[in-house]
């Protein structure tokens, strides 16, 4: 088997799900073999993987509360480090779990990074206002069903925010989460299912209330 070095850049519309371009230096392993749509092949690379799984990580970062171009950068970053590893993904027994795995603690990451982030900015705009040169952003237009949603997923708690990104967003089985989360498959399916009733009862309210303020 063979090594090259494949230089990307990735510029993908909405189809696969991330916008902009990133750019970096994987090196893969040669693979003369063509996997079926929607099978990972055997001899997994860098390459393959992120054309498989890019999209459905990118949508469980979003869903675990991270803007798009934050979630964009998780994604990038993760493919990066694991190039940079040189982690033989041969050896892996479950690929998809793994790079979920990579994913949640990137998450975790960033989030603690922006925690210290958010108290300087804070900081700043408390300031800002008190010498009264705080400057108000304009307002946006925003689709009402997208902002439900997303009100409604940050009002779970984080662990069953987590499994309702894992299983829709990344595709995972229960199986698969319990490993990704260090919870038993009974545990993970559970957390889903709370997630979801709990889902389904805060889009009612907001539904409700939207129409209210229609009126």
């Amino acid at each position: 088997m063979t090594f090259f070095v494949v230089s990307f850049a990735v510029s993908v519309g909405r189809g696969s799900g991330l916008c902009g371009a990133r750019e970096g230096t994987l090196t893969v392993k040669s693979d003369p073999h063509q996997p079926p749509d929607g099978a990972l092949p055997a001899a997994i690379t860098l390459a393959v993987l992120y054309d498989r799984l890019a999209g459905r990580l990118l949508g469980a970062a979003r869903t675990l509360g991270c803007p798009a171009v934050e979630a964009e950068d998780i994604v990038h970053d993760l493919f990066v480090s694991l190039a940079r590893s040189g982690t033989p993904l041969e050896g892996v027994v479950d690929i998809e779990a793994y790079a979920f795995t990579g994913l949640r603690h990137a998450v975790a990451r960033r989030r603690q990074a922006l925690g210290l982030e958010r108290v300087a900015i804070d900081r700043i705009a408390r300031q800002r206002e008190a010498e009264g040169r705080l400057v108000t952003p304009a307002a946006q237009p925003v689709d009402f069903a997208d902002q439900r949603i997303e009100r409604a997923l940050a009002r779970l708690p984080p662990a069953q925010r987590e499994v309702v990104a894992l299983k829709i967003d990344g595709g995972l089985s229960f199986a698969q989460i319990a490993v990704v989360t260090g919870v038993s498959i009974n545990t993970a399916a559970g957390r889903y299912r709370y997630a979801l009733e709990k889902l389904r009862v805060l889009l009612v309210v907001q539904s409700s209330d939207h129409s209210e303020v229609a009126r």
